[in-house]
């Protein structure tokens, strides 16, 4: 049975209520913070539906290895999410047009607050199942024109023809930093702390920093380059834009001091440099690590495929997707073992390969030791399996 909900528990479940039968009125809510009671049961999201002429809320049941969909009517929608308020999870939130609310479940009662909404975020969101897909990126921002993505044409912002498809893969980027952001729930109202390293011309940090504008949150963006030129012309072109809460400075994530983060980037960082950068996230305590590894050189000699597999590794292609997916499969269990929740994924890169992964970590709100050891356990055991003697963020983190 469900504890009986104290007033602020019970104000935020009459506000879901109102919301979930208008139909219209609200934009998202979601359940966080699991319990020990949840088991491999991370996150409720919820979305307002339209099916055959009637409101309903679509729920997504986050496992850690699966997601599971239902469509409620809005009455078993509430009825559901009190079932699990308190028992489940910790805290809270609902999107409206008017307002972000906030429920945090203290040991001793529910604290209920109210959040004033970005302008982006009131944009009405379509309610059917196939949505149009939102423009990440404002193309009128004269960043882009000035970093040479963006033309005029009859008026209007366009994509320069040869930049049009590292156009799309930026705002493919920006949406999966936005849906990490979110996971990661991190405070309104403070600065939120990015570093971008590797950054190149600058085109995902200036990306990064715009989204966080539209989204009404307080930046500091750093972009981190080795080459001095591009530091030079990415910090010019920042003050010409007037853009505060966004600068770039020279150095490589191998010797950059360690400064408080809530969110780490590097993409292409080669072989092992993916691992530093991985630890430079962890020891700056950040909410969000985006990596995108390549060149995976490290495991490929120390291989020793076990009996029946030798006949299948003999050739160089598959022993080198093999050791390219171990490695990156450690990565995602020593993360695990920190306290976080990864995915690895495909990701087309901005240099135009055909393929790349993506290595996304989000910290966990609260610490789960059993599941920390068992991705503690299951690293080794792929290590000794493999006859791997050394892997470098292993090392790195140390005992």
């Amino acid at each position: 049975m469900s504890p009986i909900p104290d007033d602020d528990t019970a104000q935020f479940l009459a506000l879901l209520a109102a919301a979930f039968q208008s139909g219209h009125a609200w934009h998202r809510a979601q359940l966080t913070a699991p319990t020990p009671a949840a088991g491999d049961l991370e996150r409720l999201l919820l979305r307002p539906v339209q099916l055959k002429g009637q409101a309903c809320v679509q729920m997504v049941w986050r496992h850690a290895t699966k997601d599971l969909t239902q469509n409620l009517p809005p009455d078993a929608a509430v009825a559901a999410v009190a079932e699990r308020l308190g028992r489940d999870f910790r805290a809270a939130a609902l999107w409206t047009p008017e307002a972000h609310w906030q429920l945090d479940v203290k040991k001793k009662r529910a604290l209920l607050s109210r959040h004033a909404v970005a302008p982006a975020a009131t944009a009405a969101v379509p309610a059917g199942h196939n949505r149009e897909k939102p423009r990440w990126l404002d193309a009128n921002d004269p960043a882009w024109q000035a970093l040479g993505l963006m033309q005029r044409a009859q008026g209007a912002p366009v994509p320069v023809p040869a930049m049009a498809r590292k156009w799309r893969q930026i705002n493919h980027f920006v949406e999966i930093f936005d849906a990490a952001l979110r996971q990661a729930d991190l405070p309104m109202g403070q600065p939120v702390r990015v570093a971008d390293f590797g950054c190149g011309r600058g085109y995902l940090t200036f990306a990064v920093h715009a989204h966080l504008r539209r989204l009404g949150r307080p930046a500091d963006v750093v972009g981190v380059e080795l080459r001095e030129a591009l530091v030079a012309e990415t910090e010019a072109l920042a003050r010409q834009l007037g853009l505060d809460g966004l600068h770039f400075a020279q150095g490589d994530v191998g010797h950059q001091s360690v400064r408080p983060l809530d969110v780490m980037i590097a993409l292409h960082a080669c072989d092992t440099a993916t691992d530093h950068a991985l630890h430079h996230g962890l020891r700056a305590g950040a909410a969000v690590i985006l990596t995108a590894p390549c060149c995976h050189k490290q495991l490929r000699g120390q291989l020793q495929p076990p009996g029946v597999l030798q006949p299948l590794f003999k050739h160089g292609v598959h022993l080198g997707q093999e050791a390219e997916m171990l490695t990156d499969g450690l990565r995602a269990l020593w993360l695990e073992a920190q306290g976080y929740d990864t995915q690895v994924f495909e990701f087309v890169s901005l240099e135009h390969t055909q393929k790349n992964k993506m290595i996304l970590a989000t910290r966990r709100p609260v610490r789960v030791p059993a599941r920390e050891q068992q991705a503690r356990e299951q690293a080794q055991a792929l290590k000794a399996f493999w006859g791997v003697r050394e892997q470098a963020l292993e090392a790195l983190l140390g005992p």
